[in-house]
């Protein structure tokens, strides 16, 4: 896949979009936790062990209640089946594809944030859905986060061009096929029973959450650009209380005397002074 965009006046230039920061990383740690997870493999006890302790394990979920095994919302993504390559590669390319094309509109933190409530939103509802009817096997992969990145971008740029094996389509049509395969796929599940192995929920919420937050304006959200403000927010305030104590303090010394002071109005004048001498 590539992807097709306004270029020479000869017409449409096609290439690979470079590679952005935030992109980087989440490839890096999924390829290092990919390795890992293969070396480990060797082990039979680990080999059973990892998909269901850091993998999405309904069972685990129901046999642990009341104390839930949270920290497979997110370990699970960044595990990929280790019976091949292609598990890992397909959705290293479609992070690569349009976590890309994200992150050049929205940054860094704004797709990391995006990245994991999409699998986190696709791992609620594969849980329910599991619990309700029975659980199954632990889940693990990207897919539903990529997926969530893939319909947050077909939202915001549905007539973008992309070639899929050198077939241009637009990418409101790309991703209306592959959640349409999704929802086939569920509703023969539901008629026929059993599963082809594929965790179409988890795929399905993540595109929910894709389509809900572009349209909703829900990726402008930064968890940590919100912190900072508050935190900003709290420092100036103590600052205006401890600059209102210290004019108390001093126009008590100006009628009292510093002997009047307590010791902690002391401690208090002490430590300003200290501030504002560094």
């Amino acid at each position: 896949m590539s992807m097709a965009g306004p270029g020479a006046p000869g017409g449409a230039q096609i290439g690979f979009p470079p590679l952005t920061p935030g992109v980087r990383r989440l490839l890096i740690v999924m390829v290092g936790v990919f390795v890992v997870h293969m070396m480990a493999s060797f082990v039979p006890s680990l080999r059973s062990g990892i998909p269901t302790w850091l993998g999405l394990d309904a069972h685990r979920w129901g046999s642990m209640a009341p104390f839930f095994p949270v920290w497979q919302v997110g370990t699970y993504m960044f595990l990929h089946s280790d019976g091949g390559l292609s598990h890992i590669l397909f959705n290293m390319l479609g992070l690569y594809f349009f976590g890309t094309m994200l992150e050049g509109s929205i940054g860094k933190r704004r797709l990391y944030t995006q990245f994991f409530m999409a699998g986190a939103v696709g791992a609620l509802v594969h849980l329910i859905v599991s619990l309700i009817s029975g659980g199954g096997r632990p889940v693990v992969g990207a897919s539903g986060a990529v997926l969530g990145l893939v319909v947050a971008c077909a939202v915001m740029y549905p007539r973008r061009m992309v070639l899929v094996l050198f077939i241009p389509v637009q990418l409101w049509i790309l991703a209306t096929i592959v959640v349409a395969g999704d929802l086939f796929a569920v509703l023969v599940q539901l008629r026929d029973g059993g599963t082809d192995g594929v965790a179409h929920w988890v795929h399905l919420g993540g595109a929910a959450w894709g389509a809900l937050a572009a349209r909703f304006g829900w990726l402008s959200f930064d968890p940590l650009n919100r912190l900072q403000a508050r935190f900003a927010a709290r420092k100036v305030e103590m600052h205006m209380v401890e600059e209102a104590e210290l004019d108390r303090l001093l126009q008590k010394i100006q009628r009292e005397g510093i002997g009047s002071l307590a010791r902690g109005e002391r401690a208090l004048l002490k430590r300003a002074s200290a501030r504002r001498k560094s």
